[in-house]
């Protein structure tokens, strides 16, 4: 293993696990606040995935903005995690292939 694997093993897994927390928080923040005004509210939170939570936080003012930022911010960070995997993680495949079947022909 070399150092740009590792760093792309940090970086990929620690913007996963943040951006998870924070979609979560959000959801936590939006979702029950949202059934709380009606179902007619909360039907279309719950069922669009990010930007239901997003749209009900936005329109309620500066109460939910913090609420909002968080699902914002975490739906980036899963972006972020999942273009570093996808763009990276074939490349450092390749290179981990390449290794072993040079190991296995030195044997």
């Amino acid at each position: 293993m070399d150092w740009g694997f590792i760093a792309f093993a940090v970086a990929s897994t620690l913007s996963l696990a943040a951006g998870g927390v924070l979609l979560i928080a959000g959801y936590l923040g939006t979702v029950p606040a949202a059934f709380n005004d009606g179902l007619k509210t909360g039907l279309p939170v719950l069922l669009l995935p990010v930007i239901g939570p997003v749209w009900f936080a936005l329109n309620r003012g500066p109460a939910f903005r913090r609420a909002a930022l968080q699902l914002i911010v975490g739906l980036l960070l899963v972006a972020i995690a999942g273009g570093l995997i996808l763009g990276l993680g074939p490349h450092f495949a390749e290179k981990l292939v390449a290794e072993a079947i040079e190991a296995a022909r030195n044997r």
